[in-house]
């Protein structure tokens, strides 16, 4: 599954408003996720509930599985780098994409923005 990751907009309004609160330990995740399918059978509203919270669990699982990959990914391409081994920044992204990772976007959209921002330098 591919998601789409949250605008930085919208993560400053969420992280807005979780202020002050630390991240839920692991174990804490499951068990918000039995609550809810407990919960489910209360009312309508309750449902609904415990629909949001099973789909934000699933979110939150494809988001560290995404970060777990990708943190291995380069934690391997680091080590053999420190054997000598070569990596250019293509061979990179063909690792990531090969463990189900693709930057290719987001690097795309990166080099938008520094050739934006250059022009702007340039206009002055």
């Amino acid at each position: 599954m591919r998601i789409t990751l949250m605008t930085p907009g919208e993560r400053a309004e969420i992280s807005t408003e979780i202020a002050g609160r630390n991240p839920a330990a692991p174990e804490l995740v499951g068990e918000a996720l039995a609550a809810a399918r407990d919960t489910a059978r209360d009312s309508v509203a309750a449902g609904l509930v415990a629909h949001f919270t099973v789909a934000i669990v699933a979110r939150l699982l494809e988001v560290e599985q995404q970060l777990g990959t990708t943190r291995a990914t380069l934690a391997r391409v680091l080590a053999d780098m420190e054997e000598g081994d070569y990596y250019g920044p293509d061979d990179i992204m063909h690792e990531l994409d090969q463990a189900g990772i693709s930057i290719r976007a987001d690097v795309a959209a990166a080099g938008e923005l520094a050739d934006a921002e250059a022009r702007t330098v340039a206009l002055g």
